[in-house]
């Protein structure tokens, strides 16, 4: 059996239902949930993508949008300066989307997480 803790950049502990601020490599635009997916036997917002740095806040700012594109768990991006991209979404959902095309470690299975009760 093992026993997996998750704790971000600071030290703190993370839990499910947490939020986090997550970096882009330059600044923290996006806040997620930490959350289990049964379904995909993966923790979020770990599985899809590589993360440069995380932090645990008390909560998502006012000024953040929630995300459309990520259904699965809930997940939000602080608008940046860029313009629209051509296929109109914004620069944050664009680069939000990228995490969900590269979920290799989903498609590979390189590892399943199962949370027994």
């Amino acid at each position: 059996m093992i026993e997996l803790k998750l704790y971000d950049r600071l030290g703190a502990e993370l839990n499910f239902g947490d939020i986090v601020k997550v970096s882009d490599r330059k600044k923290f635009h996006f806040y997620a949930e930490v959350k289990y997916l049964p379904e995909e036997e993966c923790i979020t917002p770990f599985h899809t993508f590589s993360f440069h740095s995380f932090e645990k806040v008390d909560k998502v700012p006012d000024h953040a949008i929630k995300s459309m594109i990520e259904k699965r768990y809930d997940i939000w991006f602080v608008n940046s300066p860029e313009p629209e991209n051509n296929d109109g979404l914004k620069a944050g959902e664009k680069y939000l989307l990228s995490w969900r095309e590269c979920e290799r470690l989903l498609e590979q299975r390189c590892f399943r997480i199962t949370v027994k009760p």
